[in-house]
């Protein structure tokens, strides 16, 4: 076979693997995702490189998988890869249940806590992921599906939350120029930063006015670290002057997908260039579900 005919083979086998799925609620309230390498995130590894943390389910013989049709009397358990993209360690807790009562056997609902090193970084570029498994149950398997009356499809549920600290830095200038626009330097992350500048004199010193943006990336769930509200801690640091950001709650801001917040500080009327640095701390939520099929006859 000639060089070339290899190449499209090779091309056409590549673009046969299929990257998919979507954020679910635990609830059951969403579309079920179907897994690829990567299945949750649209787009795969790529995405999860800008957002942070992701999970899938490991494929292999008596491992319950997406699209997988389990026959009465036959025992399985989950393998979950949970990767993190971010140079930071996460800690938290990944949950899991089926939509079936525990009558019938199989998944049954609970929860383990998980710490997943940060990832590689050479030269402040991104190298290499970190991951860990995660089984349930933590040994064997879980009991057969038994006792149902007809070939049922299921849904699998799994939930991921963990703490988030997100650095984000950039500079400001003055006097010039007057307005300016950028997004913030961080690290993966479910939040991105952005600023916008503007410039003003006074009689005696020049006022900075920033407006900054913060925007939910992916199919993450936003809260406080201890998961009870919808608020991200946030800190905003210009250089050695002080920065009043009056829409600031004891050092917290409401937040959903999309949170503008403005601050302002007074600086010299001279030149000069100030690091900024914005903080930012809050739980993340990834939840996923995937269809699967109990069957009751001979497959």
């Amino acid at each position: 076979m000639r060089i070339k005919e290899v190449l499209i083979i090779s091309l056409l086998m590549a673009t046969m693997i299929v990257i998919s799925g979507a954020d679910q609620c635990p609830q059951g309230t969403g579309t079920s995702s179907s897994q690829g390498l990567f299945g949750g995130i649209s787009g795969g590894k790529t995405e999860a490189v800008k957002y942070g943390v992701d999970f899938i389910l490991n494929p292999g013989l008596d491992k319950l998988t997406a699209g997988k049709t389990v026959k009465l009397g036959e025992s399985d358990y989950a393998d979950i890869l949970l990767e993190n993209f971010d140079s930071e360690q996460k800690t938290g807790q990944i949950c899991i249940r089926d939509d079936l009562d525990d009558a019938y056997g199989g998944i049954s609902s609970s929860c383990q806590d998980f710490v997943i090193p940060g990832a590689s970084f050479i030269g402040g570029e991104f190298d290499k992921e970190s991951s860990i498994e995660v089984k349930f149950p933590v040994s064997g398997y879980y009991p057969p599906y038994s006792g149902l009356p007809a070939d049922i499809d299921s849904t699998f549920y799994i939930a991921a939350s963990y703490a988030q600290h997100s650095v984000a830095t950039g500079a400001v200038t003055s006097p010039s120029p007057e307005t300016e626009k950028w997004t913030l330097k961080q690290e993966a992350s479910p939040i991105t930063v952005s600023a916008e500048k503007s410039l003003s004199s006074t009689e005696s010193n020049i006022k900075v006015n920033l407006k900054f943006t913060l925007q939910k990336q992916g199919n993450y769930s936003i809260s406080t670290t201890d998961f009870k509200r919808n608020a991200v801690a946030f800190s905003a640091k210009l250089g050695f002057y002080n920065l009043d950001c009056p829409e600031l709650k004891q050092g917290f801001i409401d937040f959903e997908n999309t949170k503008f917040i403005s601050c302002s500080a007074l600086l010299p009327r001279e030149t000069l260039t100030e690091p900024l640095i914005v903080t930012l701390d809050y739980g993340v939520k990834l939840s996923k579900s995937f269809k699967f099929k109990i069957q009751k006859g001979e497959a």
